[in-house]
C-alpha cells in the first residue's frame, strides 16, 4: 500500500475516532468515517458532548485514494516550514517522515467545514488547486494621497498551519518613515473563485503611522450609520467592522479582478478549529489545572470568540457591498451550502474616496508588472 495511505487508513481514521492524532504533538481532531460503497462505518466518540462531530464521507474510495495521494505529496513538497518544528528534536529523526505526513493531515482536517467532510472529493481536489495556483508575487507599490503613504501589496506562501496556503498582505509606509501593516487575508483560488478564510493581524504588526490611522477613519465615507448598526441588525451589522479589515479585503477584491476573479466564498465555520479548542479545555479541567467555574468561563470565551472571528470575517467581506453599488451576495451561509458566496464582478461604482482609490492604486501597479 501506498505510505500516505497506509497513515491514513491505518493510523488517522482510528486516532481521529478517539478524538486525538499523534504527530508527535497531540492534536484534537475528532470525525467519523463512513465507507458508503462497503456500508461501513467507523464512529467517533469525545471526551465532551460539547463537540459537532462529522463524517468523512468517502462514496468514491478509488478517486478519494487517489486525490488524498496528490494533495499529501504536493504539500510535503510545497510547505517548507515543517522542519522548522521538528529539526529541534533530534532523537525524532528517524520519524520525521511519519511525523511530516500526519501533520500534513491534521491540518487538511482542520480546514475542513461541515461540507468538505460530506464532499472530500471535492476539498481534495479544491485544496490541489489552491497549491498548484501558484499566487507567490509583489503585486504592486503606489502612493495614496488620501492615507499620504506609500502602498506596497504582496502574496507570500503561508505555513502549514494556517488555513490556506496563500496570503496576501498590504504594508504602508508614511511621509515619515512610519510604517503600517494591514492585515494578512489568508487564501487560495480554485474553479475562477477565491475562498477566503481569515482576515487576520500578525502577532508581529507594526502600527507606528498615527497619519495612516487617522486616515482609515474615512472608511466610513458612503456608510448608513443610521440605517446600519447593532441597534437595528445587532451582531449582523456592518458597522463594527475594522477600517484596516475593509481597506484590505477591498484591496484583495481589486487584485482579484485583475485576474479574472469575480466570487469570493468565506466558510463559516471549521468546525475542527472549534472542537480542538473544546476539547483542550476539557482536558485542563479533568487534568485538574483548572475548576468547574473557570472551564465554564473558557468555554464561554471560545465560543463567543468563535461567533465573532466567524461573524467578523463574513461581515468585512459584505461591507464592501455598502460601498460598491453592484457587489453583491449570492448565497448566505447554509441556503446552497455552509459557505458565503459574494459577487465581485462590477468595480466602477463606489461611494468611498479611499476604497476607490485604493481600488485603482492596486489596479495600475498590477497592469505595470503584466
Amino acid at each position: 500500500m501506498n505510505k500516505i495511505l497506509d497513515v491514513f487508513y491505518n493510523q488517522i481514521i482510528s486516532e481521529a475516532a478517539k478524538s486525538e492524532i499523534d504527530a508527535f504533538l497531540k492534536y484534537n481532531i475528532v470525525f467519523s468515517t463512513e465507507f458508503v460503497e462497503e456500508n461501513k462505518r467507523i464512529d467517533a466518540s469525545s471526551i465532551t458532548d460539547e463537540v459537532i462531530i462529522p463524517t468523512l464521507k468517502i462514496t468514491d474510495k478509488e478517486k478519494f485514494d487517489k486525490l488524498l495521494v496528490e494533495y499529501v505529496t504536493l504539500a510535503c513538497n510545497f510547505y517548507d516550514d515543517f522542519d522548522q518544528l521538528y529539526d529541534k528534536f533530534d532523537d525524532q529523526n528517524d520519524n520525521k517522515e511519519l511525523w511530516r505526513l500526519k501533520t500534513i493531515f491534521v491540518n487538511l482536517f482542520a480546514n475542513a467545514s461541515i461540507d468538505d467532510f460530506n464532499n472530500p472529493c471535492e476539498y481534495l481536489q479544491r485544496r490541489i488547486n489552491f497549491i498548484n495556483n501558484s499566487c507567490e508575487e509583489k503585486v504592486c507599490e503606489g502612493y495614496s494621497e488620501i492615507l499620504k503613504s506609500t502602498i506596497s501589496v504582496e502574496i507570500k506562501k503561508d505555513t502549514l498551519s494556517n488555513e490556506a496556503p496563500y496570503k496576501f498582505g498590504v504594508v504602508a509606509v508614511d511621509e515619515l518613515g512610519q510604517e503600517f501593516d494591514f492585515p494578512y487575508i489568508r487564501f487560495g483560488i480554485s474553479n475562477n473563485k477565491a475562498y477566503v478564510y481569515a482576515i487576520q493581524n500578525s502577532k508581529k504588526s507594526i502600527n507606528d503611522s498615527k497619519k495612516i490611522k487617522r486616515g482609515l477613519y474615512k472608511v466610513g465615507e458612503g456608510f448608513d450609520l443610521n440605517e446600519d448598526n447593532y441597534e437595528n441588525y445587532e451582531e449582523g451589522n456592518l458597522k463594527d467592522v475594522s477600517s484596516s479589515f475593509v481597506v484590505a479585503i477591498n484591496m484583495f477584491a481589486s487584485y482579484l479582478s485583475t485576474i479574472g476573479i469575480n466570487e469570493i466564498v468565506v466558510p463559516s465555520i471549521l468546525i475542527e478549529r472549534y472542537n480542538a479548542k473544546t476539547m483542550a479545555t476539557k482536558k485542563r479541567l479533568e487534568h485538574h489545572i483548572i475548576d468547574e467555574d473557570r472551564y465554564n468561563e473558557i468555554m464561554k470565551f471560545n465560543s463567543d470568540l468563535q461567533s465573532n472571528l466567524t461573524e467578523k470575517l463574513l461581515r468585512t467581506v459584505m461591507r464592501l457591498g455598502s460601498h460598491y453599488e453592484d457587489f453583491k451576495v449570492l448565497s448566505y451561509p447554509m441556503e446552497v451550502d455552509s459557505y458565503l458566496h459574494f459577487d465581485i464582478t462590477n468595480q466602477e461604482e463606489c461611494n468611498n474616496n479611499l476604497l476607490r482609490e485604493t481600488n485603482m492604486l492596486v489596479k495600475k501597479g498590477k497592469n505595470k508588472t503584466k
